[in-house]
């Protein structure tokens, strides 16, 4: 896997220490002794007698199988059966009550036994004392498949737990492709126009003019629009990326003289701004975009009106898939090509991570959170590291089989859940050219692929979705910030506000309420109210 070259040295350098143990204080003060692993296969090992862990779990099933629900499920018993780890919810709320729910706990000093949290999460823990060391116990119980999957990119997941050279948590891991870039252009678009697909960004731009002005619905009349837009600037990010700018939100770029910017603020941005203000003015960006969510400006798509959608490899199961139904639209996936001049194109991402793990200090066996990890990439996570012979995938994949479990998600029963980068189109091409009928670690997905059942719409969905939408993704060739550290104390006071300005004043250039030099009164707007000292604070961080 290539390496992250931009992302700091100061985030990766951690000294990992080799003792015959690791250990963490308990409740009364003393020493809890934690023995490492005897072989590769404890480190894998249930515990016998079952041991029990207390959790924060996120309510997100809907429509849980006869007779279950978030406590008592199909897969919490499989984890208990395989791995002798009882998981009781000691916190149970919905996703967007759950920062709230752990903040009270933190206050109480009454935090589960383990939860997966975000970084201001674990910043919070961390300075009151509350989690485990996991440095050692990681060290010494990881298997090499968890060190492949959480150690990526020169470990740079690590980077928000690390405090004083030492990880205080452990991050669990998602696949890049979640936030990967896809431009997905209508192809029959393209053909009536007897166009190619583009090879920069500049013929990008190109074919969305064309897409507005050359009627290629047919229709004779000009309501068609080039590219898609909504009010929080869906799509812009990977747009800017072709110019070498990191414009999402909390993107910190380093510069040569070790000082830090917001990426947003990089002044190559002013070409792909102008770009988007002569495509609104001409009629290329919906008039309304800035007044729209995504669900109101998606109906455009759906109906048959944009022509070009920066979006990620699943899009095709949503509305792109009513607008093949609703007026007979095509898209092809096409890679996001940069501006000439810009070399490989190299999209920023976030970081890709479901949250970080901790420990709670104290609690007998912290070593338990590294095998649940263990057991999740036997498998499950990491399938193209195993031969899926490990007890919990083959477990995980009867019980999935279920229709009921199906229904519900058994990736959100679980108590959570990891996921490692393998480009899946790759795996099924190969498995339809072998006249294969299953494929290991995504069946459910690929049945649904060779399905001759589905509707047209959905079938032709789930086709783009897993041979084309990943087939166009270089997983391997990312952007992280440059700092994804715990929060400044500027960063924590002003980040909203610096992201709302950012919007607020991309979007005025777009629609030509400012002209493309505005850009640099944005940028000394941005600075001033905090943009500058959090750089300076990041700078002061990581000394």
């Amino acid at each position: 896997m290539k390496k992250s070259k931009l992302l700091t040295a100061a985030l990766l350098c951690v000294c990992m220490a080799l003792p015959a143990t690791g250990c963490g204080k308990d409740e009364g003060g003393g020493q809890v002794v934690v023995e490492g692993p005897k072989s590769e296969a404890d480190k894998l090992k249930t515990y016998d007698p079952p041991i029990t862990l207390t959790y924060a779990k996120s309510e997100v099933v809907t429509n849980y199988p006869a007779g279950q629900d978030a406590q008592n499920n199909a897969m919490y018993q499989m984890w208990e059966d395989v791995m002798g780890i009882k998981v009781e919810n000691l916190i149970l709320s919905s996703s967007s009550a759950m920062t709230e729910k752990l903040r009270l706990a933190i206050t109480s000093d009454e935090i589960p036994d383990f939860a997966v949290v975000d970084a201001i999460t674990l910043d919070s823990l961390i300075k009151n004392d509350m989690v485990t060391d996991m440095t050692d116990i990681y060290d010494q119980w990881a298997t090499d498949r968890l060190k492949t999957v959480a150690g990526q990119q020169d470990n740079a997941l690590f980077a928000p737990t690390i405090s004083n050279g030492r990880y205080m948590a452990i991050p669990v891991a998602n696949t890049v492709g979640d936030s990967y870039p896809i431009l997905w252009i209508r192809s029959d678009w393209l053909e009536a126009l007897n166009l190619e697909e583009p090879k920069t960004m500049e013929e990008v731009f190109d074919i969305a003019e064309k897409f507005t002005l050359e009627d290629p619905d047919g229709n004779g009349v000009q309501d068609t629009y080039g590219l898609y837009l909504d009010k929080d600037l869906n799509g812009l990010d990977a747009i800017m990326a072709a110019y070498g700018v990191y414009s999402k939100d909390e993107y910190w770029v380093k510069q040569e003289d070790g000082s830090f910017i917001a990426g947003c603020t990089a002044l190559d941005a002013k070409k792909p701004l102008e770009r988007l203000a002569h495509l609104y003015e001409i009629g290329g960006i919906d008039h309304e975009f800035a007044v729209k969510d995504a669900a109101k400006e998606e109906e455009l798509i759906a109906s048959g009106q944009i022509g070009i959608y920066l979006g990620l490899f699943f899009n095709p199961l949503g509305v792109m898939k009513d607008s093949v139904a609703n007026v007979g639209a095509d898209w092809t996936a096409v890679a996001v090509p940069s501006a000439e001049g810009y070399g490989v194109y190299t999209p920023g991402v976030n970081l890709n991570v479901y949250g970080y793990i901790y420990a709670k200090k104290g609690i007998s066996n912290p070593e338990a959170i590294v095998v649940m990890l263990n057991h999740l990439c036997d498998g499950y996570a990491a399938p193209w590291l195993s031969d899926g012979s490990g007890e919990f995938y083959k477990q995980y994949t009867a019980l999935a089989a279920d229709p009921e479990i199906s229904q519900a998600g058994p990736n959100n029963l679980m108590p959570f859940q990891m996921a490692g980068n393998i480009n899946w189109a790759e795996r099924f091409s190969e498995a339809i050219a072998n006249g294969e009928e299953h494929v290991d670690g995504k069946d459910a997905d690929f049945q649904n692929v060779i399905s001759t059942e589905l509707p047209p719409e959905l079938s032709w969905a789930w086709k783009k979705v897993y041979l084309e939408g990943y087939a166009v993704m270089d997983l391997d060739n990312v952007r992280y910030s440059d700092y994804t550290g715990a929060p400044t104390e500027t960063m924590s006071k002003t980040q909203s506000l610096l992201n709302t300005q950012k919007l607020t004043d991309y979007i005025a250039i777009i629609m030509g309420d400012q002209p493309v030099d505005y850009f640099d009164t944005f940028v000394e707007t941005f600075n001033s109210i905090g943009g500058e000292k959090i750089g300076k604070e990041i700078e002061e961080a990581l000394k």
